[in-house]
C-alpha cells in the first residue's frame, strides 16, 4: 500500500517554478539528507503528483516533489 499523497507547499512549488523560468542552477536538499545541484527543466503535476526535470551535467533525471525538503539558489548560475 502506497503512502498519501501530500502535495508540497505553495512556497516550495513556487520557489520551483522560478528557478526553472529563470533557468537557474539551484540546490535542493533531500529529505533523505542527500543534495541535488542541477539546474531546473520543468515542473509539472502529472498522475496526481507534482514532478520536475533537473538537469545535471548532461543528464536529465525525473524528481518526484516530495522527495525535496527545500531549495537553494546555487551561488553558480548557467546562462
Amino acid at each position: 500500500m502506497c503512502d498519501p499523497y501530500v502535495p508540497v507547499s505553495c512556497a516550495l512549488h513556487s520557489a520551483l517554478e522560478l528557478a526553472a523560468l529563470q533557468h537557474k542552477t539551484v540546490v535542493m536538499q533531500m529529505r533523505d539528507g542527500s543534495q541535488l545541484t542541477g539546474q531546473i527543466l520543468d515542473v509539472w503535476t502529472a498522475d496526481g503528483r507534482e514532478w520536475l526535470k533537473l538537469r545535471r551535467t548532461h543528464q536529465e533525471r525525473v524528481i518526484d516533489l516530495t522527495l525535496i525538503d527545500h531549495l537553494q539558489e546555487s551561488s553558480l548560475h548557467e546562462h
